[in-house]
């Protein structure tokens, strides 16, 4: 979909590293009929997948905790977060196959049959970054390895097992914070016959 009140003029590269920081500048029309260029900074993010794996013989659900710099940089916690399997979708990989990747890596579970639940925006007042979200229902012989993530990657990755009633006092209370995880977790509540609960 397009819109007649907006155009790109201008697009200015500021920064390119992991991300890229790139400069917008357009010509808009609001919603009174007033125009204006204006300019907005925009971090350009390549798509990624999550999977909320649930361990069936466990009755729980397979969660990451690792170390976000941004998180830490905030300077109010440890900078470890609970969160579901993610990662950036590589070239030429659908967003499933970068999901079942990313189970296998992160946790260990060779997830096969994936239950979509959306793709959203991380953050829409600036990044580009859209999020395939996915479950998945597993049980103990999909555990093929330790997980942990990637050494070659650097990372640490702890597993942490919730029932969603654990799962989900800890979204009340703050400790999980991760937006795309704790829609994950809504859906599940509001979706628990999928998951036989």
């Amino acid at each position: 979909m397009t819109t007649d009140r907006a155009r790109i003029l201008q697009k200015n590269v500021l920064f390119e590293g992991w991300s890229r920081i790139v400069e917008y500048v357009f010509h808009y029309r609001d919603s009174k009929g007033r125009e204006s260029d204006r300019s907005w900074e925009v971090c350009e993010r390549p798509e990624a997948a999550t999977v909320l794996v649930y361990d069936h013989d466990l009755g729980r659900f397979v969660l990451v905790r690792q170390f976000r710099v941004p998180v830490f940089a905030l300077g109010n916690c440890d900078g470890f977060l609970l969160e579901a399997a993610a990662g950036l979708i590589d070239d030429g990989e659908t967003p499933r196959e970068a999901a079942i990747r990313e189970a296998r890596e992160e946790t260990g579970y060779a997830v096969g049959e994936l239950i979509p639940i959306s793709a959203m925006i991380s953050a829409p007042g600036i990044l580009t970054e859209v999020v395939h979200c996915f479950a998945a229902i597993a049980d103990g012989s999909m555990r093929v390895e330790d997980g942990g993530g990637l050494a070659d990657e650097h990372e640490d990755i702890e597993i942490v097992t919730l029932t969603l009633d654990e799962a989900m006092a800890m979204v009340a209370s703050g400790e999980i914070s991760d937006a795309k995880t704790i829609i994950m977790l809504q859906w599940a509540a509001m979706n628990r016959s999928v998951f036989g609960l």
